[in-house]
């Protein structure tokens, strides 16, 4: 059954919607993939911040386009499921990389983009090699962390050092007759 005009507008905007919320997209071609499937993906997705839909190629170019994105052509050919990440990038991308590794003969990655830059798939396959986003702010933090602490050690021991010239002198003083 054909789509109304209505109905391309409204999954057009779906698309527009998502794509400017995505830091990540990952296709797939998923034919021969059951429905159950697709919704142990769909969960395991979901925990990590993103979701999977089947999306129509000529609606996706379009989306595309609005929002001033490169089109990858080689990924939008066939069927394709495009999982449009919007938190943890590396849990996301472990999550399809692995779903696609244990359903190989039904699912299979074709490539994605990240920043606004197109990937293939072994790019793809290289996103799981991300810090989660938990480490990356420990590492920030820690990062900014390091500098004060230093400063505040430095300050620390000037103050010390300060005290103890100060704690001398007056043992001095109470040691020497007037």
């Amino acid at each position: 059954m054909a789509l109304t005009r209505k109905e391309k507008e409204r999954i057009l905007q779906d698309y527009s919607e998502r794509l400017q919320r995505a830091q990540v997209l990952i296709w797939a071609d998923y034919r021969g993939t059951s429905v159950p499937q697709v919704q142990e993906l769909r969960s395991q997705l979901r925990e990590t911040g993103a979701e999977a839909m089947v999306v129509k190629n000529t609606l996706m170019r379009l989306a595309l386009e609005q929002a001033e994105l490169p089109i990858p052509e080689d990924a939008m050919t066939g069927p394709s499921a495009v999982t449009f990440v919007y938190d943890d990038v590396a849990a996301a991308a472990k999550a399809v990389t692995s779903f696609a590794a244990s359903h190989d003969r039904v699912f299979r990655i074709k490539g994605g983009m990240a920043g606004g830059k197109i990937i293939d798939a072994r790019q793809v396959t290289s996103l799981t090699t991300l810090p989660s986003r938990e480490v990356l702010l420990a590492q920030v933090l820690g990062g900014i962390q390091a500098p004060i602490s230093g400063l505040v050690g430095t300050l620390a021991a000037v103050m010390r050092g300060f005290l103890t010239v100060l704690n001398a002198r007056a043992e001095q003083e109470e040691g020497s007759p007037s």
